[in-house]
């Protein structure tokens, strides 16, 4: 093994985590695509794919390796030792319940938000077929990861952070459009974190998904530091007027500040 001269990390594990990256991206990778991808001999290739494998962070199916169970084991241990889960979870449930919408809590990690928990009522359900409806491609699936300039709570997030932090993560991860109204200059991020931090919580008006908004408010522990934000998300044809600028902000809002109010 050899480690790297500038940041310190061993490449053999770091090519072996991005080949279990490359699996759960394209859900599911051949020792051809290994091979390719990376420029590396198919033996090494293979190295990579039968220790992931021996390990249980892939599994094979014919010629194909998916992410196998013990990421599940895994995620499931990082998620429950997240500061303040169970009263996360309680939250989620309680903000569902008075808003009848979609909620969620998202952590950052590396620069891009997480999904800690969600919340669904059946009847809230999107029909993805309409032409005003949410894209079919929005869902708060536990571990979801997301781009933070494109949801309400991302954006809620970064105006937490000092503009060198903001300027790291746009470097790394850019500023890529979903939708026609995602937020893709500098500028115009740097004027709605502006707004954000004066209104208090963020607003992502189709900027994720078409014909879907969304409600984002951080959530901090005692000593001021940000553990993610709570998100109540709808239709854009419920989540309007009174609804959007003075309900929801209003539930959210106390919502959150019972949570902050529970953590250590």
């Amino acid at each position: 093994m050899t480690r790297s001269e500038t940041d310190h990390t061993i490449e053999t594990t770091q090519q072996s985590l991005d080949v279990l990256e490359l699996a759960a991206d394209r859900d599911g990778v051949t020792l051809r695509d290994v091979s390719t991808e990376f420029d590396v001999a198919k033996s090494t290739a293979y190295k990579h794919l039968t220790t992931l494998r021996e390990r249980g962070l892939l599994t094979k199916q014919g010629e194909t390796y998916h992410v196998g169970l013990a990421l599940l084991n895994l995620g499931e241990h990082a998620r429950s030792r997240w500061p303040g889960h169970p009263h996360i979870k309680s939250a989620i449930a309680t903000l569902a319940e008075q808003t009848q919408e979609e909620c969620d809590f998202v952590a950052p990690d590396r620069g891009r938000i997480i999904t800690i928990a969600e919340s669904y009522h059946k009847w809230a359900k999107y029909d993805d077929t309409a032409s005003s409806g949410p894209s079919k491609e929005y869902r708060a699936r536990i571990g979801s990861y997301y781009r933070m300039h494109a949801t309400a709570s991302g954006l809620a997030i970064l105006a937490t952070y000092p503009r060198s932090r903001v300027e790291e993560i746009i470097d790394r991860w850019g500023l890529p459009a979903r939708t026609e109204y995602t937020i893709t200059s500098r500028d115009a991020l740097y004027d709605e974190l502006a707004e954000i931090r004066e209104r208090g919580y963020a607003v992502d008006s189709r900027g994720y998904a078409e014909g879907m908004r969304s409600i984002g408010k951080t959530v901090r522990r005692p000593d001021g530091s940000v553990i993610g934000a709570l998100s109540v998300s709808g239709p854009i044809y419920r989540m309007d007027g009174a609804v959007l600028e003075e309900e929801i902000p209003r539930t959210l809002t106390e919502v959150a500040a019972d949570l902050e109010a529970k953590l250590e």
